[in-house]
């Protein structure tokens, strides 16, 4: 749809609040110190949302950080 309408701020607009509602769930849930199932189901969600967010920064011509 954005490279259809040629709208990269449609793009921009998802990708933060992807981050800012992922800040929230980071705040409010522990990952690592999780209880199994739980913690692993918080891996592959943190995990997904990465890869969400560089390949969209990558179709903005964003470069990202493997490691921080």
């Amino acid at each position: 749809e954005v490279a259809h309408d040629l709208f990269p701020n449609r793009l921009c607009q998802y990708l933060f609040e992807l981050s800012q509602k992922f800040n929230q769930f980071y705040e409010q849930c522990s990952v690592m110190k999780a209880e199994e199932p739980q913690r692993t189901s918080r891996i592959a969600l943190c995990d997904l949302t990465a890869r969400t967010l560089k390949l969209g920064l990558s179709l903005l011509g964003i470069p990202v950080l493997e490691r921080m």
